[in-house]
């Protein structure tokens, strides 16, 4: 019996200390790597979009997707290094690539993918307009989108539209852009306008006809009835023409 005991505690101690050493081996190896999270994957991907992506933070959705899982390195001094291809758009599907270098040796390169949504805002047709038509209340509204294909020059206040000629026939739900608007004219082709000379204290009148639609201070071109000449002379009004002799 007390030979049998002698062999159960031998096992026993020898179990233990197998048990121990297994332990210090994982200790050992644990202490040896380092994990690099989905988490912190992700969020480095983000972080690089912010970086090099021309809208304001407040103004972008980013969602990213990792497909694989946390990533066991090497221990040793951890370089991220995030590029991402910029598309025409600045915004929609862009995809991202992470190098992982430990030490400053090459260990990884992962992909990444992306989806940026961009939120503007934009002025919007409610009515349908028509060429020519007067913009006005009625017929635009300022609404917030969030897009892919940001607008670069779509109007951003209704002040910028109010006033403007439709240029084009424009439906319901078009976003307007300068291109669509024309400034209205003051006075138009055939209209009777006074034609003013002035030089030091002289002044000289003339009756006119408009020979092209005009704007307020910009120049156009005028017959004057009593000399039958065509001048042109810079629009003071809807009513004056002023020339310089």
């Amino acid at each position: 019996m007390k030979t049998h005991r002698n062999i159960y505690v031998w096992m026993v101690t020898v179990y233990a200390c197998l048990c121990i050493f297994v332990f210090l081996a994982k200790t050992a190896t644990a202490s040896e790597t380092q994990v690099l999270t989905v988490e912190e994957i992700e969020k480095g991907a983000i972080n690089k979009l912010v970086s090099i992506l021309p809208w304001e933070r407040e103004s972008l959705e980013i969602n990213v997707y990792y497909e694989g899982e946390d990533i066991i390195l090497p221990p040793g001094k951890r370089d991220l290094i995030y590029k991402a291809r910029a598309n025409n758009n600045r915004a929609g599907r862009i995809p991202v690539t992470l190098q992982i270098n430990i030490n400053n040796n090459f260990q990884k390169r992962i992909r990444i993918t992306s989806r940026v949504l961009v939120s503007q805002e934009v002025v919007k047709i409610i009515r349908s307009v028509r060429k020519g038509e007067i913009i006005s209340d009625e017929n635009i509204q300022l609404e917030t989108i969030q897009t892919e294909r940001p607008w670069k020059n779509a109007l951003r206040s209704i002040d910028q539209a109010l006033g403007f000629e439709a240029g084009r026939n424009m439906p319901i739900g078009k976003i307007l852009t300068q291109k669509f608007l024309k400034r209205p004219a003051l006075v138009n082709r055939g209209d009777k306008i006074l034609i003013l000379a002035e030089k030091g204290g002289m002044k000289i009148t003339a009756p006119g006809i408009l020979k092209e639609d005009g704007f307020k201070d910009g120049m156009v071109k005028v017959l004057n009835i009593e000399s039958k000449k065509l001048i042109y002379g810079r629009l003071v009004d809807a009513n004056t023409v002023k020339v310089s002799f």
